[in-house]
């Protein structure tokens, strides 16, 4: 019976070359790829950081060496004990908190009634919303900044918009424009979209209400969303250079951006100095990005909500 068994047994597939080693070599191209495009992206950053350390010599030494020979923390000292320094973090600060919030709240609550309320024009609204994803921001600079210098009994104008300046040179002609944003209003609804229905049948029948619903509810369950969304604003107005740079004609009202724009101007321009600013500018959307990125992975396991 073995020697019957052993002529029926099926031969073992021969596997060829191709088919066991293919598989290594495509997955070694596609890490090789991610390398590549990972050292692409940080070398500028890593140039930059290593460019804030070096002396004045060292930063227009030829061929330039990536690593300084001593790294010169007075270069951020320099860029600390600017005069305008303080005040433009400030203002900063207040137009990308006050924009991010505002972004969040406002668009949570637009996508919110795109999503789940019936209302007579809905589909309209939210066609022009999609359509307002395709307009270039550059285009919308002009109408926005008369739209702001006219606002009525606002900066001395009256109530046709005239006479004054409006919110030109405020915090909030910096923030209103970007309260809400059309990108914002577009993710919120579909994340809206894709809460199962059961959870506002649920609190319906204990009695809640439309807003308790949203703000209770569906809102905790919008942590992903939410924290994407903000640290996506954040960023967005802490870069932003020419809203701040058209809408503010006044000193004390510039921002770090336009900062960092007045100290590497003019032909005295110490670049060393330059980097540390862009450096110390960059680290805060570092800080937002891996601080909401916890919650983003966090509110993806705990909200129950399949993609």
């Amino acid at each position: 019976m073995s020697d019957i068994a052993q002529v029926a047994a099926p031969a073992a597939p021969t596997v060829s070359f191709q088919q066991r080693w293919w598989p290594l070599a495509e997955r070694a191209i596609g890490y090789g790829l991610l390398i590549f495009a990972a050292l692409a992206t940080i070398t500028p950053f890593l140039w930059m950081v290593s460019t804030s350390f070096k002396t004045d010599a060292e930063t227009f030494q030829f061929p330039p060496n990536f690593i300084p020979n001593s790294l010169v923390w007075q270069n951020y000292i320099d860029a600390i004990a600017g005069p305008d320094t303080g005040r433009q973090l400030i203002n900063s600060l207040v137009f990308a908190l006050g924009s991010t919030v505002s972004n969040m709240l406002f668009c949570a609550l637009a996508g919110y009634a795109l999503a789940r309320m019936q209302f007579k024009g809905k589909n309209l609204i939210f066609a022009l919303v999609v359509g307002l994803l395709m307009v270039p921001a550059q285009s919308q600079i002009v109408p926005v900044f008369l739209i702001v210098q006219r606002i009525p009994f606002a900066g001395g104008n009256d109530w046709l918009g005239n006479g004054g300046t409006g919110l030109l040179n405020t915090y909030w002609g910096m923030i209103l424009p970007t309260a809400a944003t059309p990108f914002g209003i577009f993710m919120m609804r579909q994340f809206f979209s894709r809460i199962p229905i059961e959870y506002e049948e649920s609190a319906r029948l204990d009695g809640a209400k439309t807003f308790t619903i949203f703000w209770r509810i569906l809102l905790p369950l919008a942590r992903p969303a939410m924290a994407v969304l903000g640290v996506l604003s954040f960023q967005s107005a802490w870069n932003d250079f020419i809203w701040p740079l058209i809408l503010t004609s006044q000193r004390e009202m510039a921002t770090l951006q336009i900062g960092l724009q007045l100290l590497q101007s003019g032909p005295d321009a110490r670049w060393n100095v330059v980097m540390a600013m862009a450096t110390l500018i960059t680290l805060p959307v570092i800080i937002v990005f891996l601080f909401a990125q916890r919650y983003v992975i966090d509110g993806a396991v705990t909200s129950g909500v399949k993609g």
